[in-house]
């Protein structure tokens, strides 16, 4: 039950069409930067419920889409508390199928946590947009979650496995309440940090969700192993571009685990670049940030032990390694991919099938991180074809 609110006379109101045919109606929210901004409260702290939704056809908008929607919705942080994430919907052309449209919920890679960095805000479709704006071309639903603290206020739980599922799953419930011609058959897709994020959301969607139907996940290059990636790191004395990785497990896992405290583990020259991961993109950070010109063992302080092998076990904890996962899973993997390499995957895949998984992999010569989006397709619409039959 939504509480009652008063909607400011600059908030116009997005007419929607109900199952029954009746009028509904969801304010469009203030325009420009505002958008990002939800009220304080909340409007009815029930997850996946739609606080304001405006049409757009700009920036990221879809160019297949009969229409694309910005978004701010609502889920449950791990905190407990209600809070508000921004994304977005594109809606094919043409009529649905009898049970609807199918939809895909899209789990993005690692973009960093400036609120421009999020993917609803980008200025033109981005490659992995690109991709998705084919299977719109194809009839399918597409929702495109920005994550808890990407886009709208807050710290991102950076690979924090739980809080990605509800983020993912709970733009499903607000797709649906945007557009009720979307059915309740959906597919979860993602890629690097997304890809970890889809296998999360394989193992719980279904339990966050039981209303709707959770009937498979395709995963591109997934981001498993992270743990390891702390361990090395500790060890390292080469800097690299990958330390600020490291830094937004840290920022990430310090929102759901009282033992990660930045301030107590990092050295200084560390903890003075961490406002770093909240004012710039991944790739302008890593280009030129000092997170690359610092030596990756020396940015611990000598009394963090236990604080790193509190991460190390919480990263352990949400390695897709050690997921359950029911429902028919793809991982999808570049052969020249240098950021998450082959063999990872392979292995990945092996645990999971050992879990009882019913995984299908396939590798792609000479695809990188990047364009093994384009690479497979085809041969992820044929799959997601045979699941929604």
């Amino acid at each position: 039950m939504r509480l009652g609110w008063v909607v400011a006379p600059a908030l116009l109101l997005l007419a929607t069409a109900t199952a029954s045919g009746a009028s509904a109606t969801i304010p469009t929210g203030p325009p420009g930067d505002a958008f990002y901004n939800p009220p304080n409260p909340l409007p009815s702290n029930v997850e996946g419920s739609v606080v304001w939704a405006r049409r757009f056809n700009d920036g990221a908008a879809l160019p297949s889409a009969a229409a694309n929607y910005r978004v701010i919705y609502e889920t449950i942080s791990r905190s407990g508390a209600a809070v508000a994430l921004s994304g977005t919907l594109a809606v094919p052309h043409g009529v649905p199928p009898p049970q609807g449209w199918p939809l895909l919920s899209w789990a993005h890679g690692t973009v960093g946590n400036a609120p421009e960095c999020a993917p609803s805000r980008s200025s033109e479709p981005n490659i992995e947009q690109r991709m998705l704006d084919g299977f719109v071309a194809r009839g399918y639903a597409v929702a495109q979650t920005d994550y808890e603290g990407n886009g709208t206020p807050g710290v991102h739980p950076y690979l924090v496995g739980a809080s990605l599922a509800f983020d993912i799953t709970d733009i499903v419930r607000a797709s649906r309440e945007i557009d009720p011609q979307i059915g309740r058959k959906w597919v979860i897709m993602g890629h690097s940090e997304g890809g970890a994020a889809a296998l999360a959301t394989a193992a719980i969607g279904q339990r966050i969700a039981p209303e709707l139907d959770l009937i498979g996940a395709v995963s591109y290059a997934p981001f498993s192993y992270a743990e390891n990636m702390l361990l090395n790191e500790t060890r390292n004395d080469t800097p690299n571009d990958g330390l600020a990785i490291v830094g937004l497990l840290i920022e990430g896992f310090s929102t759901v685990d009282p033992r990660i405290v930045p301030s107590e583990m990092l050295e200084p020259e560390a903890l003075r670049l961490m406002p770093d991961l909240q004012r710039h993109c991944l790739p302008e950070i890593e280009r030129s940030s000092d997170w690359a010109r610092i030596v990756p063992r020396t940015i611990f302080r000598p009394q963090a032990e236990a604080a790193i092998e509190a991460l190390y076990g919480d990263l352990l904890a949400n390695d897709p390694v050690n997921f359950r996962i029911s429902v028919p899973t793809l991982l999808v993997q570049g052969g020249a991919d240098r950021l998450i390499v082959p063999e990872s995957t392979l292995a990945l895949r092996d645990s999971l099938a050992r879990k009882g998984t019913p995984v299908s992999f396939r590798a792609y010569i000479g695809a990188t991180h990047g364009s093994v989006l384009a690479a497979a397709a085809d041969d992820v619409a044929a799959w997601l074809a045979g699941r929604f039959k």
